[in-house]
């Protein structure tokens, strides 16, 4: 079976094509349709129509959705093609959406970045490309953004009266050890280590133990997400 094509090879592609694309060409059809048979499905593709002065009026169309299957409720909705003030989270529209559109109409070149956000209740972490249509003669009229998802994430928040044996025990459970390697870390039978478990599993109402663990991430990054410009 042939290797997938990588983001950062799909993305070099693109800028291959956006560098020997004419001054003012018309349509972004003529960057991403030669690459489009290549993205993968954690993948979106989208043009935002900038030629509005204000970033709110900038028009989104998703040409490619997220197509691995999730039970999270919030990407269908977040996946429409819309208007910017039509955007569901204003916060991440503000600190992440106009700033990455806006930056590459005003600089006139791809602008690339990895991202980790919190857009209603998901965590998303992606790498993002924008490439603005070139026009040296006059203001940009598209972009388009490809947007390379690693993961999406519940929100989770973390009992602040966790003590340090229950930190313990989320740290060595992100490292894949078992409950008895646990506690014999951490000096405890496995039975004890088990029952604190089971207690750490109902705080963060977990169906499971790698339900836990995504949770457990989800809370760190909750609280040490970064606006993005």
């Amino acid at each position: 079976m042939r290797p997938q094509a990588t983001f950062k090879q799909i993305s070099r592609s693109m800028m291959d094509l956006w560098i020997s694309s004419p001054d003012g060409i018309p349509s972004p059809k003529d960057i991403y349709c030669p690459i489009s048979d290549l993205l993968r499905p954690n993948m979106v593709l989208v043009v935002v129509d900038v030629r509005p002065t204000n970033p709110l009026d900038f028009r989104i169309d998703v040409i490619q959705a997220y197509r691995l299957p999730t039970a999270l409720t919030d990407i269908g909705s977040l996946q429409q093609s819309r208007s910017f003030s039509e955007f569901p989270d204003t916060r991440y529209l503000r600190e992440t959406m106009i700033p990455a559109y806006v930056g590459a109409v005003q600089r006139q070149r791809p602008m690339m970045r990895r991202v980790v956000a919190t857009i209603l209740d998901t965590i998303i972490s992606y790498d993002r490309i924008v490439l603005p249509q070139k026009n040296s003669s006059a203001r940009s009229e598209w972009c388009i953004g490809l947007l390379d998802i690693h993961f999406l994430l519940p929100v989770a928040s973390r009992d602040q009266s966790f003590d340090h044996v229950d930190l313990g025990i989320l740290q060595l459970l992100t490292e894949g050890k078992s409950t008895r390697e646990i506690g014999s870390e951490l000096n405890l039978s496995h039975r004890t280590i088990e029952h604190r478990i089971d207690h750490l599993k109902s705080s963060f109402r977990a169906r499971n133990i790698p339900h836990l663990v995504a949770l457990s991430i989800a809370a760190g990054l909750g609280g040490s997400t970064e606006p993005d410009g």
